[in-house]
């Protein structure tokens, strides 16, 4: 798991949520994401998460996806994940 990553997971097992890690906790096997998307919970904002319950979703991003996570990438002084980042905004 990678900061930075999109996401899908079924939150309660029934919900279907999307968004991008933030935190990642390898020790607990466990991440924490952003919910960019939650059909049933749309006022949903973040979710600590098993990588058990993760299931990694497409990485082709929308324009403002990408630019947020640039964004992301210079807030978090993550040199290598912008370069990564830049190099699909081509």
């Amino acid at each position: 798991m990678k900061v930075g990553q999109w996401v899908r997971t079924k939150y309660m097992g029934k919900h279907d949520c999307v968004g991008f890690v933030t935190s990642n906790y390898p020790d607990f096997k466990r991440c924490k994401i952003r919910v960019t998307k939650c059909e049933n919970h749309p006022r949903m904002k973040w979710l600590e998460i098993s990588y058990s319950d993760v299931i990694p979703d497409s990485p082709d991003f929308t324009r403002v996806e990408l630019d947020s996570l640039i964004d992301l990438a210079l807030a978090t002084y993550d040199r290598d994940w912008f370069e990564e980042l830049t190099m699909q905004n081509e």
